[in-house]
């Protein structure tokens, strides 16, 4: 971060229940303890959700959270509150890593019998102010229903997820099939 600190030394600290003097005053250090309590509270929600998870999805999130600091790649949070409506957070502005977003919206696609999620891109949609666009590849498994009622269930999965894991609303989620595989024997 341009403190100096690393995001993994924040979360660290805020994973001890800690803060020193630096983290007490410095913007940077506040914004990444802001923008890691929503991941945090996203990743719990994710742990309590009755799905079953894909072994490997804390540490995909984990993973994510690490690589924010070091490839710089965060998108600013806009939060919503139930109606939907932009909320502005007390504390200011707070980012969130682009590839702990894909990892929820991964997820939430994978939560789709029949459907596995290949590629995911997030930017920030320029059409819709405070919403983020998804770009998506699909696997489907063949005989699993038609593939326009399960991209419809792929897509609403993502809202929901957005929505009630991240706290921010979907704009475009732009969903593509790219391969499908056999059903799977008896």
């Amino acid at each position: 971060m341009p403190c100096g600190r690393l995001v993994e030394d924040v979360f660290d600290d805020l994973d001890r229940g800690r803060i020193d003097d630096h983290g007490r005053t410095c913007v940077h250090c506040a914004t990444a303890r802001r923008s890691l309590t929503t991941l945090m509270e996203a990743t719990r929600a994710l742990v309590d959700d009755p799905a079953e998870p894909p072994p490997n999805l804390l540490d995909r999130i984990m993973q994510a959270v690490r690589a924010e600091g070091r490839r710089g790649e965060a998108l600013p949070l806009v939060p919503i509150d139930d109606t939907g409506a932009a909320v502005v957070p007390d504390l200011g502005p707070v980012d969130i890593s682009r590839q702990a977003v894909a990892a929820v919206v991964r997820y939430a696609a994978d939560t789709v019998d029949g459907v596995r999620a290949r590629s995911c891109r997030v930017t920030v949609d320029d059409a819709d102010v405070g919403a983020l666009r998804i770009e998506m590849t699909l696997s489907l498994r063949y005989g699993a229903g038609p593939a326009n009622e399960l991209v419809e269930t792929v897509r609403a999965r993502i809202g929901s997820a957005l929505h009630g894991q991240v706290g921010v609303r979907a704009g475009a989620v732009d969903l593509e099939i790219v391969d499908v595989w056999p059903e799977e024997g008896p």
